[in-house]
């Protein structure tokens, strides 16, 4: 079984207005993605969770001026990854990349390792990268527009500086020359990104009290994990788990019980939330 883009494959996206046509298409939807989640979460989780349980919020909310600021950087470093977006496109156009689109029995079995993979990959990448851009002058020159938000909310999520933005648009593009991978996990791989992104900048711990200490979820990072690294620079620099920050010792000493005072038991979520 196949799962056919040809449709996609019959321009020619290397010429000057299809270049430019693609790229913009690809730039309003993943803005317009950008907004929607960022609205949407902060519309249903940040404030209907935050009247629900109101110690769950790790902060005020922030101020309109921050999150036009956020938009705006938002917007620029959408462009990157639009760019960045063509540019697969025209690779696995041309052949160079380890996208595929069949679907046999051992294509089934490979494309929940390949997303496994990919995570794995995406963290180590992003992990040592963080750190770097905590260089002093790196942090200065372009990291530090992140870090003007203090106070995150959903709309922090993808507010970079534009070379920032680079750095991280770039690891898809390399990823799929090199890892064999499914249309369907580079799907998947989108959406983690832009969800947990989300997720984790929102100012609200959506993640009950029993996660840290399950063998299961105690990995994942949440907004209690990265508003730490945010509120004190030095530690937390994980994108979706926390084992890099462990191994390397840069964990926050104190984040188990900053996550246990904003989470909550599962038993006392009404049905409301729960259902």
């Amino acid at each position: 079984m196949e799962f056919n883009l040809d449709w996609l494959l019959k321009t020619d996206y290397t010429t000057p207005s299809n270049f430019l046509i693609l790229t913009g298409i690809l730039l309003v939807g993943i803005f317009l993605r950008y907004l929607a989640l960022a609205w949407i979460y902060h519309e249903l989780v940040y404030k209907k969770l935050g009247d629900f349980r109101p110690y769950r919020r790790l902060h005020q909310q922030v101020k309109l001026g921050q999150v036009r600021r956020e938009i705006w950087y938002s917007f620029l470093g959408a462009i990157i990854f639009a760019l960045a977006g063509t540019a697969m496109l025209i690779c696995w156009q041309r052949g160079y990349t380890q996208l595929y689109t069949s679907l046999s029995v051992l294509d089934i079995l490979w494309i929940p390792l390949a997303f496994i993979a990919a995570l794995f990959i995406h963290e180590t990448y992003y992990y040592w990268l963080h750190r770097w851009m905590h260089h002093p002058k790196v942090l200065h020159r372009f990291h530090h527009i992140h870090h003007t938000s203090l106070y995150t909310s959903s709309f922090t999520s993808f507010s970079f500086h534009p070379v920032e933005a680079g750095f991280q648009a770039i690891f898809l593009p390399v990823l799929v020359l090199l890892l064999p991978m499914h249309f369907f996990v580079l799907i998947g791989l989108l959406i983690t990104m832009s969800v947990t992104a989300v997720i984790n900048h929102s100012g609200v711990e959506v993640y009950p009290s029993s996660a840290v200490k399950s063998p299961m979820t105690k990995w994942i990072i949440g907004a209690t994990h990265h508003d730490m690294h945010h509120l004190k620079y030095r530690c937390n620099y994980g994108l979706y788990f926390t084992f890099w920050d462990q191994w390397m010792g840069t964990e926050e000493s104190g984040f188990e019980d900053r996550f246990l005072k904003h989470s909550v038991k599962e038993k006392s979520i009404p049905d409301k939330f729960t259902s």
